[in-house]
């Protein structure tokens, strides 16, 4: 049997009311904290299990606090952009039927070409949206405009245009007419020849205002249905050897082979060979200069393969390929991790939702409207010599002038009205293409939503998991801490009455 002495229980005292104490601090430092651990050595497991839940509450919080915001608020930008296309585009399309009957005044067209002028720029300015500094329609380049914000011609691209059947146009061109500088006082004026409308095939590039040909460009290469590939014979001079303008009275005369290039208009008129070439042919591009970009104008490295090639000093192209940058046309998806294992595309890019055909359309729209009023303009100007002018054959000259202009002017209406007609077409088809991007865009958000309402489902439960896991129940606590508090207490009491004995005691 052990033998028990005064030092022992006074030892196992102190001890128990130590280990009381303990336990009373602990409690009351659960109930001060709300927390159940307060180092992980007080219980491994929950320590663990509260790094757990805490690591991925944190990345549900990161989704969904930061990157489903992020990827919405970048949809909504798109989204309204393209919405804001889709209005204009009903606008163009309600003026464009208005253009093609046969009642508009020189003032309404000129309305209707001051107002297609500011949308037509308008339209790819809508381009440019962005979201915190970031452009939301120039994939991987976000710090890039889709358009110019300002004229440049620091740089000469090098453009490579791929086509296809649906770029074959053909349409009705007037050929011929006179201008007032044509006309000479006194001297043997022959105005029989009148102007005719024809129809033409040809090819409308994405810009206007190209370069001028030379050294091989433009090029217009095809493959044919065997895969072979070939060139088409471009010219790009008239019969006196000057460069071809949308100006000169025969440029849209057929050729009898190849193609005429009219860099003005950024056009390549077909022969009926080069035409069917095309037509039954694989594929085929064309590669063209361009270097005056003036503000508004999107830019080639968005759309095309390209080469920009920049002036030195002297205004001479730099040879050194380290300068010469070379652009490649992919898709370039900017994805957001918006879940766990979760990417969603936010982007949509201008090639697949504002392409240029709209623009190229309004374009010739807008080209034909002047056609019509240079005519009317040239027609005044010789009224203004008739007026001026009593010799009885100058006189005959000017009127037959006159009626050959009236002439050119009833077949350029003509051909303004048949533009407009055929454009109506293609502005709904343009806004299909953006309604489509829309709809993508639709889809996109809704399954943005569902991940949104899961992941608040997620940082709900995550939460209450982790609430469970650590903050000690309040009630529960108090409980124990009153408990403990008793014992404690008690445990004071009870060592008071063992180690109260003294010696005196042991002597009696």
């Amino acid at each position: 049997m052990m033998r028990v002495t005064n030092q022992i229980m006074t030892n196992n005292t102190i001890s128990n009311i130590n280990n009381n104490k303990v336990n009373l601090m602990n409690i009351e430092e659960q109930y001060q904290t709300g927390k159940k651990i307060q180092r992980p050595s007080d219980d491994p497991i929950v320590a663990v299990r509260a790094l757990k839940l805490r690591n991925s509450l944190t990345e549900i919080k990161q989704y969904f606090k930061k990157n489903v915001p992020d990827a919405k608020s970048w949809l909504q930008v798109t989204e309204s952009a393209l919405k804001q296309v889709t209005n204009i585009c009903t606008t163009l399309h309600s003026l464009a039927d208005q253009g093609a009957q046969d009642t508009l005044t020189p003032e309404d067209r000129t309305s209707i070409m001051k107002t297609m002028q500011q949308y037509r720029k308008q339209i790819y300015q809508e381009g440019n949206a962005s979201y915190a500094g970031r452009y939301v329609f120039t994939g991987y380049k976000t710090d890039t405009s889709l358009t110019y914000l300002q004229d440049d011609k620091s740089r000469q691209y090098t453009i490579t245009e791929e086509l296809d059947k649906t770029a074959l146009k053909t349409s009705t061109r007037t050929v011929g007419g006179f201008a007032a500088k044509d006309y000479e006082p006194g001297g043997t004026n022959d105005f029989s020849e009148h102007a005719e409308n024809k129809t033409v095939n040809y090819l409308r590039l994405s810009y206007n205002k190209l370069d001028k040909a030379s050294e091989g460009f433009p090029k217009l290469t095809y493959k044919d249905e065997d895969g072979n590939e070939d060139d088409i014979d471009i010219t790009s001079e008239n019969e006196n050897g000057e460069v071809l303008t949308s100006s000169d009275p025969k440029a849209y005369e057929k050729p009898e082979s190849g193609a005429k290039y009219i860099a003005d208009t950024g056009e390549l008129i077909l022969s009926d060979e080069a035409y069917e070439k095309l037509k039954n042919a694989k594929s085929f591009n064309v590669e063209y200069n361009k270097t005056n970009f003036a503000a508004g104008d999107v830019r080639p490295e968005h759309y095309f393969n390209c080469k920009a090639t920049p002036f030195d000093e002297e205004g001479n192209l730099v040879e050194d390929e380290d300068k010469i940058i070379n652009y490649k046309k992919e898709d370039q998806d900017i994805e957001y991790e918006v879940s766990f294992n979760q990417r969603l595309q936010v982007n949509t890019q201008a090639k697949d939702a504002l392409r240029q055909d709209l623009g190229r359309e309004l374009d010739g729209i807008l080209a034909s409207i002047e056609d019509v009023n240079l005519v009317e303009n040239k027609i005044k100007e010789v009224d203004r010599l008739i007026g001026n002018t009593t010799d009885e054959k100058d006189l005959e000259s000017l009127k037959q002038l006159k009626e050959q202009m009236s002439t050119e002017l009833t077949l350029k209406k003509k051909v303004m009205q048949e533009r407009f007609s055929k454009s109506l077409n293609s502005i709904r088809n343009y806004q299909d293409t953006v309604n489509k991007s829309i709809a993508d865009l639709g889809s996109r958000d809704a399954r943005l939503n569902l991940t949104e309402q899961r992941l608040s489902g997620q940082n709900d439960d995550f939460t209450d998991l982790m609430s469970n896991n650590e903050n000690a129940d309040l009630v529960e606590t108090i409980i124990n801490f009153n408990a403990q508090t008793v014992i404690y207490n008690a445990s004071l009491k009870a060592g008071a009455k063992v180690v109260q004995n003294t010696l005196l005691d042991f002597l009696r």
